[in-house]
């Protein structure tokens, strides 16, 4: 009778922590998502200023200011982001953690999940057909700085925003 307790206990926080994890994956999405759109109107923005034919000194100062917002809005963005991301690897952690108990006699998903994105190793399963389902290119990528997302697009937007910023500078100085 105490093995079923524990059981029950093992399932309710494996259940909570899936909804966890999965709430924190759309949460991640749903920001990135967000911070996207952003980023394309201040863009746009200063697409629309700069395909004006003559700029006038106070859009210059617009752009300027639309550049320092947008940089702080790309460290916002990565702070934000990696700390989803790695609320959500504790999840992992966590769900993993709860499949590797000699009581859990459930399927392992989270883990096959894991072995699949971190050590790129093929899951089986007898009952599926193909019967082995390999990582592909993306998963084999995924783990590189540059195909991170809370690394790669602040670091996109904000090369983008330093170069107007210097760009709208230096014609600040020259006018």
């Amino acid at each position: 009778m105490m093995q079923q307790a524990g059981k029950t206990g093992l399932d309710s926080t494996y259940e909570h922590l899936l909804t966890l994890w999965t709430s924190g994956v759309r949460d991640y999405h749903t920001m990135l998502s967000d911070y996207l759109t952003a980023h394309s109107i201040f863009v746009a923005v200063i697409g629309l200023i700069l395909s004006r034919e003559s700029l006038a000194l106070s859009f210059t100062v617009l752009i300027v200011l639309l550049c320092i917002f947008g940089v702080l809005l790309c460290l916002q963005m990565a702070i934000v982001l990696g700390r989803l991301s790695g609320q959500n690897a504790l999840w992992e952690w966590r769900l993993r953690g709860i499949e590797q108990d000699p009581a859990w006699d459930a399927e392992q998903l989270v883990t096959s999940l894991y072995r699949l994105h971190e050590t790129r190793q093929p899951i089986e399963d007898q009952r599926n057909e193909p019967r082995v389902f390999e990582p592909n290119w993306a998963f084999r990528r995924h783990r590189q700085w540059w195909a991170h997302r809370a690394i790669s697009f602040p670091w996109f937007f904000g090369s983008v925003y330093s170069l107007l910023l210097v760009w709208s500078m230096a014609k600040l100085l020259n006018a």
